[in-house]
């Protein structure tokens, strides 16, 4: 018995559709708004994979990771179409950087396949100066136990870190300098120093200008300083730069080495609080051991 032509026709369609739909990679047909790249800021996204019907986990938990910062959990689910995928969080993210969109693994069933996990991957464009404002470090700068360890965490992706480059920590009460390597990990940079720094005073860690390489931007970066106190410290008697605790005239012998080689001098150099050590400080110590005798 032959079928009538129109239910024919019917049925190679349906077969067809069938087929053309099985055939549909949900990757490829994948469209997300906002598209990937570059935008102005991030809280909303709708993805669609063409024609397909998609299935949300109940359990699923997209996240919005910054690079060098926060990372915060959103919701999702089909809308009634049961076509469109809705993402949301309740923070609208601003600020400049690099951003990824994370669906886990299963969340979505795109047409009873079930997807493995999806990045999305956007950037907010800024200038240099809210790029240091978004520079972190970890022990955070303030008044702190003990220094070894620290880990700075930059907006942007870290390329490299200039070759020779050292970080330096200085104990800006005593003048003592230890210096250190520094390794990049993604958006951090790591620096160990060998012994452990717990003598008291005021510490300053610097990291060179230009030691930090950034591929994404189109400037070297300046100079970084991130300031310490390490309490339990005695007072400072000004001109005594041998620490025996009273000034005389080996006070003074270090005071003239200090200026002569340029090195760096400590706080009880600096009679005369111009934030340097000079001449007329050597005039000051003087004074205060002829005023003693």
């Amino acid at each position: 018995m032959k079928l009538p032509i129109q239910i024919l026709a019917i049925l190679l369609a349906i077969f067809y559709s069938f087929n053309a739909q099985a055939v549909v990679d949900p990757y490829e047909a994948m469209q997300v708004t906002p598209a990937e790249g570059i935008v102005t800021s991030l809280q909303h996204f709708t993805i669609t994979f063409a024609d397909l019907p998609v299935v949300v986990s109940n359990n699923a938990v997209p996240t919005l990771e910054k690079g060098g910062g926060a990372t915060i959990e959103g919701t999702m689910r089909v809308d009634a179409d049961g076509k469109t995928v809705l993402v949301d969080f309740d923070v609208c993210s601003t600020a400049s950087g690099q951003y990824f969109l994370n669906l886990p693994e299963g969340s979505l069933t795109v047409n009873g396949q079930r997807l493995l996990p999806l990045t999305l991957r956007f950037i907010i464009a800024g200038g240099m100066d809210e790029f240091y404002s978004q520079i972190s470090i970890d022990p955070a700068p303030g008044e702190v136990e003990s220094l070894q360890n620290f880990v700075i965490s930059f907006p942007q992706f870290v390329g490299d870190i200039d070759y020779g480059s050292k970080a330096v920590l200085t104990n800006t009460t005593t003048g003592t300098t230890v210096e250190t390597d520094m390794y990049c990990v993604r958006y951090n940079v790591l620096v160990y120093f060998p012994d452990e720094m717990t003598e008291p005073g005021d510490y300053t860690l610097t990291i060179p200008a230009g030691a930090v390489i950034f591929y994404t931007l189109d400037q070297d970066i300046h100079e970084l300083t991130f300031n310490y106190s390490i309490a339990g410290m005695q007072p400072v008697l000004v001109g005594d730069l041998d620490g025996d605790g009273w000034v005389g005239i080996a006070d003074v012998t270090l005071l003239i080495d200090y200026i002569l080689s340029g090195d760096q001098a400590p706080a009880a150099a600096d009679l005369d609080g111009d934030g340097r050590a000079g001449i007329s400080d050597v005039t000051n110590i003087i004074d205060i051991i002829l005023g003693a005798a």
